[in-house]
C-alpha cells in the first residue's frame, strides 16, 4: 500500500484546522503538514506579506510573484520529506489554495498556471482527493474576527476577495473529479461525520 495524501482546504475561519485534527484522530495518520510553514524561510516571508509589514503586501504583489512563494514553501517540503510507504498524510492547505486565491486577485486564467507550476515543474506530489469546507465570507470574517484576529490578513479584510475565492473553490470541484465539498455550516462533530463521509471512496481499501 502506499501513502494516501488529503489535503483541506476552505476560506480562513471554514475550520480546517478543527477538522484535519479530527481527521488526525480518526485515520490511520503518520503526518499533519499545514501551510505555509511559518517556521521556515519562505514561510516566514509569507506572513510578512500577509500582515502588510515591512512596506510591502500580498494584496499588492503581483499574483504570479505572490504564488511562488507558496509554492516554494510547498517545494521545500516535497523536497525533505520521506514519503510513507502505508498511512494518511493530511495537509491543512495545498496547490489547490494558491490556485483558488491568486486567480481570483487576478485572471482566472492563472488557476490552471498555478496547478502546472506546483505539479508540473516543481513536480509536487498531488493529492488523492481535496476536502473544501464551504462557508459563506461573511461566516468566515465573522469566525475569524471570533477567535480573536479582528482584523485578519489583508486577504481575509476583503468580502469581494473573500466571494471570489469561494466561487473559485466551488468551480474547481466542478471541474475536478479529486475535490469534494462540504458545509462546514454545521456543528464540528458534524462537519466531521460529513466529510468522513466525503472521503470513503478516496480511503485505502474502499474499491
Amino acid at each position: 500500500m502506499a501513502e494516501t495524501l488529503i489535503a483541506v482546504e476552505g476560506l480562513d475561519g471554514a475550520g480546517k484546522s478543527t477538522q484535519v485534527a479530527m481527521l488526525a484522530s480518526a485515520l490511520s495518520t503518520v503526518d499533519v503538514v499545514s501551510f505555509p510553514r511559518y517556521d521556515t524561510f519562505f514561510g516566514r516571508q509569507i506572513r510578512l506579506l500577509l500582515d502588510g509589514t515591512g512596506g510591502v503586501s500580498a494584496q499588492t504583489v503581483d499574483p504570479r510573484s505572490m504564488a511562488l512563494w507558496y509554492a516554494l514553501d510547498r517545494a521545500q517540503w516535497a523536497r525533505d520529506r520521506k514519503p510513507v510507504s502505508d498511512g494518511v498524510v493530511l495537509l491543512n492547505r495545498y496547490t489547490l489554495s494558491n490556485a483558488v486565491y491568486q486567480s481570483a486577485r487576478a485572471d482566472p486564467a492563472l488557476f490552471d498556471w498555478v496547478l502546472h507550476l506546483e505539479f508540473e515543474e516543481l513536480e509536487l506530489p498531488q493529492p488523492d482527493v481535496t476536502v473544501v469546507l464551504d462557508v459563506p465570507p461573511d461566516v468566515s470574517q465573522r469566525r475569524v474576527a471570533h477567535r480573536g484576529d479582528a482584523e485578519g490578513d489583508v486577504y481575509e479584510r476583503s468580502a469581494a476577495l473573500l466571494a471570489r475565492v469561494r466561487e473559485g473553490y466551488l468551480a474547481a470541484a466542478d471541474r475536478l473529479p479529486d475535490v469534494v465539498v462540504v458545509s462546514a455550516a454545521g456543528s464540528p462533530p458534524d462537519v466531521h461525520a460529513a466529510v468522513l463521509s466525503a472521503l470513503s471512496p478516496f480511503l485505502p481499501g474502499s474499491a
